[in-house]
């Protein structure tokens, strides 16, 4: 009795007084490490929930340009949230500055010197889960702009009270949900293992309390990322690895067996669409992209939110489907094949191109080598692919670039890059062809020409990035100069072609009539919020980057929702395509190259369209050729492949039956050799 009367007495004196405790001052650190001011709090409850807990933290902070600070609180029980981040907000000074969850702007819509109150870029109430209150919190404050500017933390206090933001409510999903165990390790971008389970129950909920039926394994996780890295949401690489932790292949959400594979956070973008929509895209044109699940993780019994599962790129027969090269292959044809590289920064093995990029004759693009790796690809290996992209390089500055014979068309594979330069183009993507752009080489017995994808980092395209020119809806991407990563110059000589001109005015008035149409974009859009619509309400209180600006967002984020993110992507598409059906000119006449292609329609008749049980692909193949042709739905999925083979010349027949397909718009795939092409099929 004594005990419930001691416990009612605690609760009455915590429900009419708040709890304030002051932090100590000093100096920033000026040299790009954190500086942490320590707070030693007692005489609260043991545990901090959504009924008593932590509603407020107010600073005072001198410095000349906030935007160079990055600014968390660090709890007892070691939960880091971010009040504010460096780029988000600037101007001299945090002037009585107060971050709670429950105001409606967000301390990147305020201004210097941002008195008042404000909501902050993290969540406080991931502080009041249970987790102990007494004992040490710390400010972290961190100015990543070394030997510039210096300040210094004036004061600083916590405040506990009744009614704080409570803590996201996870108990089960509509997605497939993965649960990471870290087993009390930090994960950083060093490798470590975890415990890690998948649940997936198809078309039935998933929930926390069900056993772990997709994986139940270890698996080896890092830190992902250049940028993103920054951000409070992380990205993880992670391979999967037996209960002994030997690297071990598995089918992670019914794709195709591997171990190696990518949690990406989709924190930039608060759509949420943009990296699916890329690689959805891509694989729709007849070319590998990404596989991938939405997903929601937990990770140390924290909800993290969405994230987007998806497969590495690498070689292999259901992902980069090229020849194995092994340490003893150094010559002949088994030298020639078959590689993979990336351009990118260069920060990591590989070498920088005979020519410079765009702007010209400032700086080299860097290409790195992915496959084989840089710790097993050999001299020999090295000089080969070296000099494939010096003689491309070679012949794409020549005068003789065009030539069908001796030009760029003798060094690759001409569709692909028609097709990239598509998807980057229409995306906007300011990082297109100078970062994350992979290229790769079969051996010669296999065709041998260098390939552009596949699509990888879309997270800032598509209207989602504020600097060089990458939110405007008019102009090329592969224009815009860069002097820090350029851009290959060989796009600049392409689009001086007529014949590579044509091709690309003759296979976007192709798509645009197909998965490029206006209705059929709009209606992915509006099909992936609704699988989403209830998982995104977890994920935007968790991680609360609505209405606010989180860099390098372009969009005005005054009154900003989920719906409106949406409707700016479909805008701002909308408009995109709009300049390029103007600015894509030529003819669909093609000389100088020849080809086993479909671009006649009489090549190829598909009956009946509509169809109701069945419809037929009938082709005639003036020569033998590699034939496959797969079924997509509206959202990308893949519904079937029919054939992947070789055909012999002349008359063929495919029929597609419609099994227990639902009724709706489906488009085919079909790819003689290296030729895509790529229709609407209606089953009613």
């Amino acid at each position: 009795m004594n005990k419930l009367i001691t416990s009612v007495f605690i609760l009455f004196i915590f429900s009419i007084k708040a709890q304030v405790f002051n932090g100590p001052a000093g100096n920033i650190l000026n040299n790009g490490q954190n500086t942490y001011f320590n707070l030693t709090v007692s005489g609260l409850p043991s545990l901090i929930d959504s009924i008593f807990g932590l509603k407020e933290v107010c600073l005072n902070i001198s410095h000349p340009k906030v935007e160079e600070l990055h600014i968390y609180l660090k709890s007892p029980a070691g939960n880091i949230v971010e009040l504010t981040e460096g780029t988000s907000c600037q101007g001299p000074n945090y002037l009585n500055t107060c971050f709670n969850n429950t105001v409606n702007t967000s301390i990147t819509l305020g201004t210097a010197p941002y008195s008042g109150s404000y909501k902050p870029i993290g969540y406080l109430g991931r502080f009041n889960t249970g987790q102990t209150a007494n004992g040490v919190w710390t400010l972290i404050v961190k100015d990543y702009l070394a030997f510039v500017d210096s300040g210094n933390v004036v004061s600083w206090n916590l405040k506990f009270g009744n009614s704080p933001p409570h803590p996201v409510v996870f108990n089960s999903s509509n997605l497939p949900i993965v649960v990471i165990n870290s087993n009390n390790q930090l994960i950083t971008g060093s490798k470590i293992l975890v415990n890690m389970g998948i649940i997936d129950n198809g078309p039935v909920r998933n929930y926390l309390t069900d056993p772990y039926n997709n994986y139940n394994a270890k698996a080896m996780i890092h830190n992902r990322g250049n940028s993103t890295k920054n951000f409070e949401k992380k990205s993880y690489s992670f391979e999967t690895r037996n209960p002994s932790g030997i690297k071990l292949t598995a089918s992670i959400l019914g794709m195709p067996l591997e171990s190696d594979w990518e949690l990406i956070a989709p924190y930039q973008d608060k759509s949420l669409l943009r990296i699916p929509l890329s690689y959805d895209l891509f694989r729709q044109m007849g070319h590998y992209a990404s596989r991938y699940k939405n997903v929601e993780v937990l990770l140390n019994n924290e909800y993290q939110g969405i994230y987007t599962l998806l497969e590495k790129p690498k070689r292999d027969s259901n992902r980069i489907n090229i020849s194995k090269l092994t340490t003893l292959d150094n010559s002949g044809i088994n030298v020639t094949g078959g590689y993979i590289l990336k351009i990118d920064r260069s920060d990591a093995a590989g070498w920088f191109s005979l020519l410079p990029g765009n702007p010209p004759g400032v700086k080299h693009f860097y290409y790195q080598y992915v496959y084989p790796q840089d710790s097993v690809i050999t001299t020999p290996q090295k000089n080969y692919i070296k000099n494939v992209l010096d003689s491309f390089e070679t012949a794409m500055n020549s005068p003789t670039f065009a030539n069908p014979t001796v030009g760029y068309s003798k060094y690759i594979n001409v569709n692909s890059f028609i097709d990239f330069f598509i998807i980057n183009e229409l995306s906007k993507n300011v990082d297109a062809y100078k970062l994350s752009t992979f290229l790769y080489k079969d051996k010669i017995t296999k065709g041998g020409k260098i390939h552009i994808g596949p699509v990888w980092d879309y997270d800032i395209a598509w209207h989602n990035c504020n600097y060089n020119n990458s939110f405007n809806a008019t102009g090329w991407e592969y224009q815009a100069p860069d002097s820090t990563n350029p851009v290959p110059t060989w796009w600049n000589r392409l689009m001086q072609d007529s014949n590579f001109v044509n091709k690309l005015y003759c296979r976007w008035h192709q798509l645009r009539s197909g998965i490029l149409s206006i209705n059929h974009l709009n209606n992915y859009i509006d099909s992936s919020t609704n699988v989403l619509n209830e998982s995104r309400i977890r994920n935007f209180k968790q991680w609360p980057v609505i209405g606010a600006f989180i860099y390098p967002n372009p969009q005005n984020q005054i009154s900003s929702s989920y719906l409106a993110e949406v409707n700016d992507l479909k805008f701002w598409l909308a408009n995109r395509i709009a300049w390029m059906d103007g600015a894509i000119s030529g003819s669909c006449t093609v000389t100088g190259i020849k080809e086993n292609t479909l671009n006649n329609n009489d090549n190829l008749f598909v009956y009946p369209n509509p169809f109701s049980t069945s419809v037929t692909f009938a082709m005639n193949l003036s020569q033998g050729a590699n034939v496959s042709l797969k079924i997509v739905d509206a959202t990308g999925k893949e519904v079937g492949v029919l054939i992947s083979e070789y055909r012999p010349a002349g008359e063929s027949k495919i029929v597609y039956d419609r099994k227990q397909s639902q009724a709706g718009i489906y488009f085919y795939q079909l790819k003689i050799n290296d030729t895509v092409k790529t229709g609407k099929i209606i089953l009613q």
